[in-house]
């Protein structure tokens, strides 16, 4: 019995070893691989390829969005974790003055088929477009907002407007107001 005890030992030892060698091996390439997703995403977000992102110092949560020598915006993260099935994280694109130019779902657990309305390209987000704080209610239609919500997901629904909007509060130290050259 012993023998056969010393042998599954062995070969749990030489099993761990190799797991581990591929996994030390591969771990540079996943965090390459994450890396350009996370770009395409961002460039998805801002839908714009001749913008810049900059990244103001090695802190900053978010991007300023550059054409030539000119800022023109911002990539800000958002989150909530009001989503039917936990966290929704996604990348807001605003111009100088606050107005969302793009919105793109990052990463979200929400319901497949039910959830997809957030999904990067989903016709949804489109609405949000060319919208603002100082013009638009970031709630749901039956509640007095400004947008429409998606049966079978209005937990989703309500939760991505609140996100967009609370996006928008929390930044808008960032936007010029049309004020500001008086």
């Amino acid at each position: 019995m012993k023998p056969a005890f010393l042998m599954l030992v062995c070969a749990a030892a030489i099993a761990a070893l190799i797991i581990g060698g591929l996994a030390e091996s591969t771990q540079q390439r996943i965090a390459q691989n994450q890396a350009d997703y996370d770009l395409k995403q961002l460039q998805r977000a801002i839908n714009n390829p001749s913008m810049t992102l900059i990244k103001p110092n090695s802190d900053s949560t978010h991007f300023e969005l550059w054409s030539g020598n000119h800022r023109q915006g911002f990539l800000l993260p958002i989150e909530t974790t009001q989503g039917y099935n936990g966290i929704i994280r996604a990348w807001l694109a605003v111009d100088q003055a606050g107005t969302i130019t793009a919105v793109s779902t990052h990463r979200h657990q929400e319901t497949p088929g039910i959830g997809d309305i957030i999904n990067a390209d989903a016709p949804w987000l489109d609405q949000f477009f060319d919208r603002n704080l100082q013009q638009h209610q970031f709630r749901l239609k039956r509640q007095g907002g400004d947008f429409d919500h998606v049966t079978g997901a209005t937990i989703t629904s309500r939760a991505y407007i609140e996100m967009v909007g609370q996006g928008l509060k929390d930044n808008a130290h960032r936007f010029v107001t049309e004020d500001a050259d008086e």
